[in-house]
């Protein structure tokens, strides 16, 4: 998909991954989500995919793959 950068994290699970980037592998919504929020869901170098809104999170215009071991 694509990469963005945590730039913003309001959330317990997003404010480990402040200033990093991860890929986009989906999205969710207000159906899956006890608050009503929706956005995307991020995997990251370590390999865990979090729930992430829009306003956390700006888009990365380039991105090199790294070995996850160097992330």
């Amino acid at each position: 998909m694509y990469w963005v950068m945590v730039t913003n994290p309001r959330y317990e699970q997003s404010r480990r991954y402040d200033g990093q980037v991860g890929e986009v592998v989906g999205r969710w919504g207000p159906e899956n989500s006890a608050d009503g929020r929706d956005g995307l869901l991020v995997e990251f170098a370590d390999g865990e995919i979090i729930g992430i809104t829009e306003a956390e999170i700006e888009p990365v215009v380039e991105r090199r793959r790294m070995p996850r071991d160097q992330a």
